[in-house]
């Protein structure tokens, strides 16, 4: 038995590492394992291998296994002399899983985090209150005073912490366009970049040395978890439930202020893309996106619809209908004139129907489907409305397109309450074999280039803004062609124009 081989022995199981990417909740869970009796739970104590990281990351670190045993070897060692369990948290072991393992037969507690969350705390930690993240990025950011204050307080050559951060090398993916990414697809490139180093390297150590949590949204039971499998003793779930409660290390907790990057379910869809196209697949491996069409779709999406009063919905919604009756009437009218030109539209699905108020006689003698998120509506209309061509179910469509192609699929007024415009689309197009007609009931915005998605939680859904320009841009891409969308007047006095787009969907176009 070597050297190595022996201090292994006298460490095994009674260390620990909290591995994460910075704004993970790491801060938080170290100091919640920290109030156990039988540990030490150190906070990114020193050195903590910030320049060492990025040099083993990019292969320059030639002697990995003396860097560990002069630092962090060292540390463990002489903190277990004073306490049965010994822990730490820092950001930047990612590189070294499997040596520290091998050095010291220590656990692992892997933190987890959305990386949309992550990616919106970074920025907010840059802006409010160091201003040191990703230092070469052309986006300065709206700096507060101590933002500023502090970027000017830490030359760059001396900000190891940044230094410490990965950057894409030669030859890797997005290396020629890091010069020209905004500071919110660096930090998802980082967030990604540096939960694919943790999950490879986990896999190289036995599965019992490692555990996780998503501290997404964690409670109580998720820390007493990972403090049994640590074997800590004497933790407190109420005093675990105060210190979740605290948000400890985030800006209230430092500064007093409240977080003030958008959160992601108000981001555009500008930046919902730019945020894909360098995390998705991570965000897929970890469980966030289950699939393309329900990636942006919140948990409790959909609260509006399903918690109506039964008894009174028939008089709400008709006094919806009534409200945009010359936008209903416009519809009806383009599909009949698509009959007298011989275009006839014989098959009808409606995407949100409600109760099919007016198209239900609008629509009497055609193949009619009403579709809707809600239940409620559903079972409405199935007790209630009773013509033998027409038929109502209750999905998602977005992310459970039906099985039939109708001649028409229309929707009015419920893309500006999806959390998904884009997909919204990609679904009528699917469903159809010869035209989409939607309005927008929300506005006429010729003036944005993305559109602008405003969550609201108390209802739980959204209330959107669309770019015409976006929506043509989707649609030319999914192969539609007459593609008509223009503003349309309303009788509405507090909103003037509704968007309107019509578009002729082609035999062997995409999805169709």
């Amino acid at each position: 038995m070597n050297k190595a081989e022996a201090s292994s022995e006298q460490t095994e199981g009674r260390c620990f590492f909290i591995l994460s990417c910075a704004r993970s909740g790491s801060t938080s869970l170290a100091q919640i394992l920290d109030t156990a009796k039988n540990t030490l739970c150190a906070t990114e104590p020193t050195p903590n291998l910030n320049y060492e990281t990025r040099e083993m990351m990019e292969g320059r670190l030639r002697n990995p296994r003396h860097v560990l045993e002069s630092t962090v070897v060292k540390r463990v060692r002489y903190n277990l002399n004073k306490v049965e369990i010994y822990g730490e948290k820092n950001v930047t072991y990612g590189p070294f899983i499997d040596l520290l393992y091998k050095l010291l037969g220590c656990k692992f507690v892997f933190i987890k985090r959305d990386g949309r969350d992550v990616v919106r705390s970074l920025n907010d930690w840059h802006e409010r209150i160091f201003g040191t993240i990703y230092r070469e990025c052309i986006e300065l950011g709206n700096l507060s005073p101590l933002a500023v204050t502090n970027a000017a307080g830490l030359p760059v050559h001396l900000d190891t912490s940044d230094y410490s951060r990965p950057r894409p090398l030669p030859g890797t993916p997005f290396y020629n366009d890091w010069e020209n990414f905004s500071r919110v697809e660096m930090c998802a490139y980082y967030w990604s970049y540096i939960n694919d180093l943790y999950l490879n390297n986990l896999e190289k150590i036995p599965p019992e040395a490692w555990v996780d949590i998503d501290y997404t949204s964690p409670g109580a039971d998720d820390i007493l978890r990972v403090g049994e499998f640590l074997g800590l003793k004497g933790l407190s779930r109420r005093r675990i439930q105060t210190m979740l409660e605290k948000k400890i290390n985030s800006l209230r907790d430092r500064i007093g202020e409240e977080k003030t990057f958008p959160e992601w379910q108000n981001w555009d869809s500008g930046l919902r893309s730019r945020f894909d196209r360098i995390a998705a697949k991570t965000m897929q491996y970890m469980g966030y996106y289950s699939s393309d069409c329900l990636n942006w779709r919140p948990s409790n999406y959909g609260l509006f619809w399903f918690t109506r009063d039964p008894e009174n919905i028939l008089e709400w919604y008709t006094w919806m209908y009534n409200g945009r009756y010359k936008i209903h009437k416009d519809l009806v009218d383009w599909a009949h004139k698509m009959d007298e030109n011989g275009e006839y539209i014989q098959s009808i699905a409606d995407f949100g129907c409600g109760l099919g108020i007016g198209y239900n006689e609008d629509f009497a003698d055609k193949h009619y489907v009403g579709v809707d998120i809600s239940p409620i509506n559903i079972e409405w209309c199935n007790k209630n409305r009773n013509n033998p061509k027409h038929g109502y179910v209750n999905i998602d469509f977005i992310s459970e397109p039906i099985d039939e192609k109708f001649d028409l699929v229309f929707s009015s007024g419920t893309i500006d309450n999806t959390y998904d415009v884009d997909a919204f689309l990609r679904s009528m197009v699917f469903n159809s074999k010869k035209w989409i007609y939607l309005t927008c009931y929300r506005g006429w915005f010729p003036h944005l280039d993305e559109h602008q998605y405003n969550w609201h939680e108390e209802h739980g859904c959204f209330y959107n803004d669309l770019s015409p320009q976006r929506i043509r841009e989707t649609l030319v891409s999914l192969g539609c062609r007459d593609i008509r969308i223009e503003p349309v007047k309303t009788n509405n006095q507090e909103i003037e124009y509704e968007t309107l787009i019509i578009a002729r969907v082609l035999k062997g176009s995409k999805l169709a």
